[in-house]
């Protein structure tokens, strides 16, 4: 009599992977605990091997962007301009300060 196998879903299925990737795991036990030949480990990684690559092929390096709001942008923009507007200032007011201490 054939022993009916349990459909795994993809989440139960990456949990066992990950079970027996630990170094050490003992892989054939944990793969008979839950009905599943050896056979089942090497698609399994197969399958998380083709799925890295391809999340890594699509995805763009860096920072993910995000809208910001109109206001928020032109008030950051304003505290800028003010920024580099004082600091233009204090440059200033050193250089005069130079000139009559030399």
């Amino acid at each position: 009599m054939k022993k009916e196998r349990l459909k795994l879903t993809p989440e139960q299925l990456f949990d066992i992977y990950q079970e027996c990737s630990v170094p050490g795991a003992p892989v054939k036990l944990i793969l008979e605990r839950h009905g599943l030949k050896p056979w089942d480990m090497v698609a399994m990684r197969k399958k998380v091997k083709a799925a890295g690559i391809e999340a890594l092929a699509n995805s763009k390096p860096g920072r993910k962007q995000h809208l910001v709001p109109v206001e928020q942008f032109q008030q950051v923009s304003k505290e800028l301009q003010e920024t580099k507007d004082a600091l233009a200032a204090v440059g200033h007011e050193l250089s005069l300060l130079k000139k009559r201490v030399n």
